[in-house]
């Protein structure tokens, strides 16, 4: 097991957990929040310039290690949401929080991903300090440990 098929597996299971989620898009519709692997997609055409990709989360891999052999091997990622909020309130940090508040409710009492993975501490978040109505953004810490090769006891002798 590796960051990578962790990575693939935290994007599969926030997609499914947005998946009957509705937030407000730029052009006024709704949409289930997308979840992207490390980044958001390039946009290549000036037609997909103009697409939108709020809201969003990116699943972004930020670091890992083992401490001992006999340790976890963790890996932390970050995981980057976005959401669009025009009202003239200017609370879309709300829409954050509950981001940020359901991802948390759903690792605590689902700590087990994809029967290889495991949440641990820490899980830290945050808010954006700069004023970018009608965006709003955040960010999550999450660390998972992940099964690491072993060498077997007759491997040392």
């Amino acid at each position: 097991m590796n960051a990578r098929i962790l990575q693939d597996a935290l994007v599969a299971d926030l997609t499914e957990l947005f998946k009957d989620r509705r937030y407000k898009k730029p052009d006024g519709s709704s949409a289930a929040t997308s979840v992207f692997s490390q980044a958001l997609p390039k946009q290549q055409t000036d037609a997909e310039a103009e697409i939108d990709p709020f809201p969003y989360i990116i699943v972004r891999i930020d670091s890992g290690g083992i401490e001992t052999q006999t340790d976890p091997y963790k890996v932390s990622l970050l995981l980057l949401l976005g959401a669009f909020d025009d009202g003239a309130n200017n609370q879309g940090h709300r829409t954050i929080l509950e981001m940020i508040e359901l991802i948390q409710q759903h690792y605590e009492e689902h700590p087990d991903l994809a029967g290889q993975f495991v949440f641990t501490d820490p899980f830290n978040w945050a808010l954006q300090d700069e004023d970018s109505h009608p965006y709003f953004f955040g960010g999550i810490e999450i660390t998972f440990n992940v099964p690491a090769p072993r060498r077997a006891w007759s491997d040392l002798t």
